[in-house]
């Protein structure tokens, strides 16, 4: 790995930074899968609440930020899902209750080794599922290489132009 690059726990003095490169992120990753207008009119500021409201309290959600120098370029966090099922009201994944809610690279620090950091830190070898837009392959193979597979559940994003996605799944690894 490059000299610089490192993953570290989000903090509350991150918010701004996670904020936009959240918004940056979706804008290069989404692109040909949602509109450009769409794309164009995410809200930082409603990023920068959801950051706020994760890492500036007492108890700061799981979130760590990939860095490049000391400048976050990239972000992944992970949860406990309610019981029972996800909040899309699917039925639990067969891997249990971790869920990864987001991993994202500005696309200039894709390819480094940051998104098997970001993964590691979020949820080591612990059994865990996502939500990947279905139309992302790239995102998918990188899953897949983590030992990750879909499981047959699907969502469909109303809010977000209609965007599929799908639900992953992994055992626990070695």
């Amino acid at each position: 790995m490059a000299p610089g690059l490192a993953v570290r726990r989000a903090v509350a003095a991150d918010v701004e930074r996670l904020a936009q490169v959240h918004v940056r992120c979706w804008q290069e990753t989404y692109r040909g899968m949602l509109s450009d207008a769409f794309l164009a009119a995410v809200d930082p500021a409603g990023r920068l609440r959801l950051w706020q409201h994760l890492l500036d309290r007492a108890e700061p959600a799981e979130a760590w930020v990939a860095c490049d120098g000391g400048t976050v370029v990239g972000f992944a966090g992970s949860r406990r899902l309610p019981a029972p099922g996800s909040p899309e009201g699917h039925p639990p994944p067969a891997s249990g209750d971790l869920e990864l809610w987001g991993l994202y690279l500005l696309a200039s620090h894709q390819g480094l080794g940051l998104g098997a950091l970001l993964l590691d830190a979020a949820i080591g070898s612990r059994a865990a599922s996502l939500w990947v837009a279905a139309a992302n392959r790239r995102a998918i193979g990188f899953y897949r290489r983590f030992g990750f597979a879909p499981d047959g559940a699907e969502d469909v994003l109303p809010e977000w132009e209609d965007l599929l996605e799908i639900r992953m799944v992994r055992p626990a690894q070695g």
